[in-house]
This record gives C-alpha cells, structure tokens and sequence, in this order.
C-alpha cells in the first residue's frame, strides 16, 4: 500500500505551520513505503499531489473546531463538508477536492483518506514560531500519524 503523509501549511504563519512541522519530524525516521510531502497550497492543487496513492494521511491546523488549542483529532473527509479552506472564496475546500479527485481520476485516485488536525491558536500572526498550545501538540500530532500508518 502506497501511503502519502501530506503536511499542509505555511512556515511563517504561527500555528499554520504545524502540518509542515509534523513532517519535519517524520522525516527523521525510516518509514517504509510512506512519501512525505509539503503543501502550502490547497483545494485543487491538492488533486495532482495524492494522485496514485492508496492511502492519504493529511496534516494541518484547524480553527474553531471548539476545543482548545493544541487539541490533536483524528477526522475522516465528512468532517470537512461544509469547512472553508483559506481566504480564496473561490477554492475548492477539501471534500469537494477528493470527490472531484475521485471523479476525475477513479482508477488512480486514492480510496482512503485520513485527517490529523490540530487546533490552531494563531494563524494570522507572521511568525516562525508556534503559539506555546500548539508546539505542545507536536509529539502527539506525530504519535497520531504514526499509529495510522500502522493501521
């Protein structure tokens, strides 16, 4: 099985980052059969990026899921149906990405799809640094990640 962890997010954007750190971390260890791959885009730029995987495991920071800051959850694609990815009014947010990834592309377009999203504390902010909540969510996000690899 074909896995791709597909970290999303902004290095310079505060806690927009934790996707990007996650792989940082990743990275560092010998995982057989996984790629690791970097997004600061979103919605159909995505569909190109997960093409002929089996298996994608996306990490990003979530705001106003109504826990606190740093809370690590594990979702499935329905839990995006209604969200509104970045500032673009015009962007496909991500359910919509992988329903039309999967229409339009069904023979090499991944079946599986997982989220590890943390809860953001500042996204607005221009920093290399994540808010203290959220840089403490990063052995768990990592933890996360790993534990669905193994599934």
């Amino acid at each position: 099985m074909r896995t791709l962890v597909l970290g999303i997010g902004s290095p310079i954007m505060c806690d927009d980052a934790i996707g990007l750190r996650v792989l940082q971390e990743l990275a560092t260890m010998k995982l057989e059969g996984v790629d690791l791959e970097e997004a600061c885009a979103s919605g159909l730029d995505l569909i190109e990026v997960m093409i002929d995987y089996d298996r994608v495991i996306i990490v990003d920071a979530i705001i106003d899921s109504g826990h606190p800051p740093g809370t690590v959850m594990e979702l499935g694609v329905e839990a995006f149906a209604d969200s509104v990815h970045g500032s673009n009014p015009h962007e496909a947010n991500i359910a919509t990405t992988i329903e039309l990834g999967r229409r339009l592309e069904p023979e090499r377009f991944p079946s599986e799809f997982r989220f590890v999203a943390v809860e953001a504390n500042d996204v607005g902010t221009l920093s290399e640094q994540m808010t203290p909540e959220v840089e403490a969510a990063l052995p768990e996000a990592v933890k996360t990640v790993l534990r669905l690899i193994k599934e």
